[in-house]
């Protein structure tokens, strides 16, 4: 791991640069595994990937904890408090609470969940007693150069969002409508609605104030952001993202984010250079254990063998499978320059190096995505992300 925690400095006060190493969702057990080997070869454990950079992000997606009441959701889950421990062990030096599972077992289970963070030396962002606590920033030290890291939350379950006087989450609301053309639904039945979104607007100007706010008094500022649709919910003809996520990421950037880090959707999305920052749209898997209330049959049946929801079980695919590492460096010229280390997870959610046809493909795919988004993206097969210039086709930093 990196060693850094909040308010440690290194004497090389004439840095410019912060390299930050991202990952997606995490899920940890707290269970012994095999010893972690520095990452080298396809098929290679992945941990080894985490070290190197000045620090280590990831997103919890599970709650450490042994108490509280189960929510009523289709999957709630919850790892023991021994996961933290193992989250430091591995390097992980920041993490993002704000997402759809972070009161599947209630404040108490995130009051837990912090408690151990703090024992085990690993920063968080994204819970608190009250939402002014929620949406502060964890500010954290490399040399001179700090960095104010906050956690949103729009995949948003009914009340995990904190209030004045609740805990909970931080939240950037979603508001949904549904367009049906019934014209070509009588030629074409059985067809979904389009859904049209938007983020809520008093939400996005509370986290444009604070992250104003963070800029004017740091370095860097890094948002985390649990958004979007897993790749199995969201028709191709109205995907990869929702409506609301190109604006509500830019918007994002333009009040002083260098870095919008998304999860959520389980697989990897497009990236796209927006006026100085970089938006990931979606950092897929790194790690998922089997935990209490996540096993292979938890998405699509009951106790009685029903199932539990009209949707098909199409999470645990290929996408779920195939992942990258986002190696990020702050403060360029530039802007954000990145780089990905193509991963597979193995039968047992475990990160491995990729084999050359998969990394490929991971990196092929990010291209065309991204594409979509920027024609000027261009991924190297050393996995090096840049854009074209326009005027002479020469590739450009980015």
């Amino acid at each position: 791991m990196s060693g850094l925690r909040c308010g440690t400095a290194y004497h090389n006060t004439k840095r410019r640069n912060m390299d930050l190493t991202i990952v997606g969702d995490v899920v940890v057990s707290g269970w012994p595994r095999r010893p972690v080997a520095e990452a080298a070869r396809p098929g290679d454990s992945a941990f080894g990937l985490l070290r190197g950079g000045d620090l280590t992000i990831g997103n919890l997606e599970v709650p450490l904890t042994e108490s509280g009441a189960r929510a009523e959701k289709l999957v709630a889950m919850r790892a023991p408090a021994s996961g933290a421990a193992e989250l430091a062990a591995f390097g992980f030096d920041l993490v993002s609470l704000a997402m759809n599972h972070a009161l599947d077992y209630g404040a108490e289970g995130m009051r837990d969940t912090v408690r151990a963070l703090d024992a085990a030396g690993v920063q968080h962002a994204g819970f608190g007693e009250t939402l002014a606590e929620a949406t502060r920033p964890r500010v954290v030290s490399v040399g001179a150069k700090t960095l104010a890291f906050f956690s949103f939350c729009s995949a948003l379950p009914l009340g995990f969002n904190a209030t004045a006087d609740r805990a909970g989450i931080a939240p950037i609301r979603v508001r949904q409508s549904f367009e049906f053309d019934s014209t070509f639904l009588d030629e074409t039945p059985g067809t979904p609605p389009f859904v049209h979104s938007s983020a809520h607007e008093p939400d996005v100007r509370a986290a444009e104030a604070r992250i104003r706010e963070a800029k004017a008094h740091n370095d860097f500022v890094v948002v985390a952001l649990h958004w979007g649709v897993p790749f199995c919910y969201v028709p191709a003809t109205q995907g990869p993202l929702a409506r609301y996520q190109q604006p509500l990421g830019r918007r994002l950037i333009s009040a002083g984010a260098d870095l919008v880090i998304g999860h959520h959707p389980h697989c990897v999305h497009p990236v796209e250079f927006y006026e100085h920052g970089l938006i990931l749209y979606s950092t897929g898997n790194f790690v998922f254990d089997w935990c209490d209330g996540w096993h292979p049959e938890s998405m699509v049946a009951r106790e009685d063998g029903r199932p539990a929801a009209p949707y098909r079980a199409a999470l645990l695919t290929g996408r779920w499978y195939e992942s990258a590492v986002f190696h990020v460096r702050l403060g360029g010229a530039d802007g954000p320059a990145l780089r990905l280390d193509p991963i597979e997870l193995d039968a047992d959610s475990q990160p491995i190096m990729a084999r050359p046809e998969v990394a490929a493909s991971i990196l092929a795919r990010l291209e065309e995505a991204s594409r979509e988004l920027d024609p000027s993206i261009v991924v190297d097969a050393d996995g090096r992300v840049r854009r074209t210039s326009e005027k002479n086709n020469v590739l450009e930093e980015a």
